[in-house]
């Protein structure tokens, strides 16, 4: 049975950027989403097919015009609450064996925050969320990203 699987980047570990649209409106971030073929803080090891797999199903879901929403801060459940979404998952890419991505924040609530937060200043990292097995020496398999939370 897969397990919910969340994992955590610091801004720094991520090289997380914000970018600006040019009229200012919109603000982005980009950078690593979730790290390959290195144990995590979680003692997690993703393999590279598992990343890329998982990372060409988001990119799948995307090019059907599906939305990909992401929420502020990091819920134990896998389905999104719309109450918290503070963002849009724009795009996703494989880089060797990571995910990298971009992601838009929105005019929500929850997305007023964390832009206020960004323009303050404050370093905000971002979350894989998703399901998996996990085996004894903690390599994944079966690996599904259901969004990157900041």
């Amino acid at each position: 049975m897969a397990r919910k699987l969340y994992e955590y980047m610091a801004p720094d570990q991520a090289g997380l950027k914000l970018m600006e649209s040019e009229d200012g409106k919109d603000l982005f971030m980009q950078g690593l989403f979730i790290q390959g073929e290195v144990k995590n803080q979680n003692g997690r090891v993703y393999p590279k097919d598992e990343i890329h797999r998982a990372v060409e199903s988001v990119r799948t879901r995307l090019s059907k015009g599906e939305t990909v929403l992401g929420e502020l801060d990091h819920p134990e459940e896998l389905q999104i609450n719309l109450d918290r979404v503070s963002h849009i998952i724009t795009d996703m890419s494989v880089n060797e064996s990571d995910g990298l991505g971009k992601l838009k924040i929105i005019d929500t609530p929850m997305g007023n925050i964390a832009r206020a937060l960004l323009k303050a200043g404050a370093k905000l990292g971002v979350s894989s969320r998703g399901s998996g097995n996990v085996n004894e020496s903690g390599k994944v398999s079966d690996f599904d990203i259901v969004t990157v939370d900041i």
